[in-house]
């Protein structure tokens, strides 16, 4: 499965589609093309397919930042966010970073670089043949390592997902560069594939021989190629030299420290090498450095880590990206086969309450006083409020990180339920033979037939044909039929109460059905967890569902917000961590299943959030990343906003920039994105509409 090239007519141009990620872009040309297969060993990074086309001018339709290499592989120019650039005839590899798709153009010819509206052109000097190369983000695992039931084969397994790093040296802080680590399955006795060899890094973590510390240390291992020792103390071996992991702040908080410290540090040496720009994280921390960037690039891995470590984490910690992920796992050796999920994001591993029963919660005070004073119309089967039963909701506790994962028992307000069956069942989602995504609208509620405006929120995408059907007042049997059908996403609005769905002639419990197609939903409805999770159990990847009672208003609000944010390329808990935003009961929405998901891809390849604020005759725009599977931890982006032409980490805050209202419309109006406009979520569509007219 690899990306395919077919030609465009009218607009001229190439089509190119990635049939693993369901991704597809266009680029268009100055004459009808003709695309003839190419071969892809020519391209300086590497590519899955390629063609050759003849044209005199190429437009991307959207603002990107474009880096030129030489045929020794030396980057020898960039051109970013507004500059034009020209370029004296000679060999060039142009490297397009297109979201989910990498694309490369080789050239033999002098050409320049230019964007007007929200295109951006590379002209020829004449017209020329290029080879146009395309690659897939795809990353799965490389196979499966079968443990037996001892803590020791689990050790020795989890010390072998550094095999699946793609270098060690700091471009593994790139996510192209990190491979998924292998899987791992219980079985009779420890056995591992030949070609799993950890690599030669010199590193070593010693641990106790207990569950909850190698969760802990995972993802470090990983990311560091770590070998995994059982000893009496926690202690990390870099070169022969000890460093405790024991200290003071305590192991778990430790390990996580360390983790980001160490991949922060990595970001910053990385410009000594394969892309050597101008990154706002090594201006902020540089001079507080005690090496050289350089000298330190070149040095052996555990040289390097020895130096970070010499570096205090004051310096760093003012700096960090946000992390993308916590996951609370409780240490049950059954959990071991979600470690190889939970590393490759880099996760921060947290044991919940060491393992004691987690703390159970009665609905909250506030939420029963506002449906008492407000005479709130909660969406139950009745009519009336009730007390939810919170007898298997649990609180864990807060993350500053952007997506929470809960792998334990109970389902956690404010937090994603997962199970390793959900992240197992992702290697499984086939790959799609179209573009077209499905989206079925269930609306089984004569008071939210405002939500019908999702259908025009779905439809909004120039890049994907969306197939959209909405029914209204379904039987239980036709309610059954559609959860049957092979659907990318079903959004139901309507009641659930301990019984099932509400329909027309009764009620519809998922437990009876036999198998779930439908790849991702959410269930605005109260309560919806336990049939939520249902869906999952019986093959659904994942969703959205409420854990309490909602009232229509809210439930409205976040359900069109919801929309928009899987329409724009957010993950789900990405996209619902945003949509908290528009109501108070936001946290009683949570993710189940595989909250990674996404619906369609971003076009910026990571998500983006505006957080907007008046200032004087301007604003104070504050741009937030949310990564995504294709555009992970430690991917650069460089915002197209005022002249700046720095490039910043993907994740959390990017920076904030002042800008006036002239400049702030022209951004605004190069697509839609969610904005937090004094603290309210909106869109810039509606923004340039409704407040800057």
């Amino acid at each position: 499965m690899r990306p395919a090239f077919e030609r465009l007519v009218d607009p001229d141009g190439l089509r190119v589609r990635d049939p693993i990620e369901n991704a597809q872009f266009e680029l268009y040309t100055d004459r009808v093309v003709d695309p003839v297969a190419a071969d892809t060993d020519q391209f300086v990074l590497p590519v899955d397919s390629a063609v050759t086309v003849a044209v005199g001018e190429l437009e991307v339709p959207r603002l990107v930042n474009v880096f030129l290499w030489d045929e020794t592989g030396s980057m020898v120019g960039e051109s970013v966010n507004q500059q034009q650039t020209d370029h004296a005839p000679d060999w060039y590899c142009v490297d397009l970073p297109l979201g989910p798709v990498r694309v490369q153009v080789v050239v033999d010819a002098g050409f320049s670089i230019r964007r007007s509206g929200n295109s951006t052109y590379v002209e020829f000097d004449e017209a020329t043949t290029v080879a146009v190369g395309a690659r897939s983000h795809h990353d799965s695992p490389a196979g499966t390592i079968t443990i037996g039931d001892g803590v020791d084969d689990a050790m020795r397994a989890v010390a072998l997902s550094g095999s699946a790093l793609k270098t060690t040296s700091p471009e593994r802080s790139f996510p192209t560069l990190r491979g998924h680590p292998p899987l791992v399955e219980r079985g009779d006795a420890f056995d591992a594939p030949d070609a799993f060899e950890r690599p030669e890094t010199d590193v070593a973590v010693e641990i106790p021989r207990e569950y909850g510390d190698l969760f802990r240390v995972s993802s470090l291992v990983y990311y560091l190629g770590a070998d995994v020792r059982p000893g009496s103390e926690r202690v990390l071996h870099v070169g022969g030299e000890p460093y405790d992991l024991d200290t003071d702040r305590g192991f778990e908080a430790e390990v996580s420290r360390l983790l980001k410290h160490v991949f922060f540090l990595d970001c910053v040496t990385r410009t000594e090498g394969l892309y050597p720009v101008d990154l706002r994280a090594r201006d902020a921390v540089e001079d507080d450095l005690p090496f050289d960037p350089a000298a330190v690039y070149d040095a052996s891995f555990a040289e390097r880590l020895r130096a970070y470590l010499d570096v205090p984490y004051d310096v760093t910690a003012p700096h960090l990206p946000k992390w993308k992920l916590t996951a609370d796992i409780e240490p049950d050796p059954d959990h071991v086969e979600a470690l190889p999920f939970v590393a490759n994001e880099l996760a921060t591993v947290r044991i919940p309450s060491d393992g004691d029963e987690p703390e159970v919660h009665d609905e909250p005070e506030e939420l029963a006083e506002f449906y008492r004073a407000s005479g709130a119309s909660v969406r139950t089967a009745s009519g009336e409020a009730s007390a939810a039963d919170w007898s298997n909701v649990v609180e864990p506790d807060e993350t500053d990180a952007i997506e929470h994962a809960w792998i334990a028992e109970g389902f956690p307000l404010g937090a994603s339920k997962t199970r390793v069956a959900s992240y197992l069942s992702r290697l499984d989602r086939p790959a799609r033979e179209e573009g077209s995504i499905s989206i079925d609208i269930v609306c089984n509620e004569d008071e939210m037939s405002e939500e019908d405006i999702v259908e025009q929120f779905y439809g909004t995408r120039d890049v994907f044909e969306f197939d959209i059907t909405v029914h209204y007042d379904l039987t239980a049997a036709e309610l059954a039929a559609v959860f049957e059908r092979d659907i990318d996403f079903l959004h139901y609005v309507g009641h659930v109460d301990e019984d099932g769905f509400q329909c027309a002639d009764g009620t519809f419990d998922a437990r009876t059905l036999d198998e779930v197609n439908v790849d991702a939903f959410l269930l605005n409805a109260c309560k919806s967890y336990e049939q939520g999770d249902v869906l999952v159990r019986k093959g659904s990847y994942g969703g959205i569902v409420t854990l309490a009672n909602v009232s229509n208003d809210p439930a409205v609000r976040i359900g069109r917000a919801l929309a928009r944010l899987l329409n724009n390329g957010f993950t789900l808990q990405a996209g619902l961590s945003v949509a908290r935003h528009v109501t108070l009961f936001g946290n009683k929405y949570i993710t189940i299943g595989d909250g990674t998901l996404q619906l369609v891809q971003s076009k910026n390849g990571t998500p983006l959030v505006l957080d907007v604020t008046e200032r004087g005759d301007g604003y104070a725009v504050t741009i937030r990343g949310y990564p995504t599977p294709q555009s992970a931890v430690g991917s650069i982006i460089a915002p197209h906003l005022e002249d700046q032409t720095s490039y910043y980490l993907n994740s959390g805050a990017i920076d904030t920039f002042e800008v006036t209202e002239a400049e702030f419309r022209e951004y605004l109006g190069r697509g839609v994105l969610p904005v937090l406009f004094d603290g309210e979520l909106v869109w810039s569509d509606e923004l340039l509409r409704d407040e800057l007219a």
